[in-house]
């Protein structure tokens, strides 16, 4: 595979812990099914993740949601990370670095609306387990 630089925020110090420090790497049969199935994925979850804010939007009505700010900006952060992944699917179906990169975006913006929720082990496992999976996959977006 042909280099691809890390020239995204965090991208260049996040890259080594999932690909060269990590002491397993997915075989390339299981890289290629990811890559196909990873953007049918998405357009079965932006849906889901649609209905999610809604309801929290329609729950937030009959909560103190006002008295917690960090949560309306976690709200915020999270809508802003669901543009994204639906900006990624179109890239990521034609296996286009742009797809890739929104996806990146999503990934952060999840991330960080996990830790203003004050969901601390919600950021960590979404970290790992998501941070895993899209750099094992990152070569095959150009």
């Amino acid at each position: 595979m042909d280099f691809i630089p890390a020239d995204k925020p965090l991208e260049k110090e996040i890259l080594p812990l999932f690909t060269k420090t990590i002491p397993f790497q997915l075989p390339v049969e299981w890289k290629e099914f990811i890559v196909k199935v990873t953007p049918w994925v998405m357009v079965l979850l932006v849906p889901l993740h649609i209905f999610v804010i809604g309801l929290s939007a329609f729950a937030s009505l009959f909560t103190a949601f006002f008295d917690h700010p960090l949560w309306s900006v976690g709200m915020l952060v999270s809508a802003a990370g669901l543009i994204c992944s639906l900006l990624s699917i179109k890239g990521l179906f034609d296996r286009k670095r742009e797809g890739w990169v929104w996806a990146y975006y999503a990934f952060l913006l999840f991330l960080l609306s996990d830790i203003l929720y004050l969901r601390f082990i919600d950021a960590i496992i979404t970290f790992l387990i998501s941070g895993y999976f899209l750099f094992q996959i990152r070569e095959y977006y150009k």
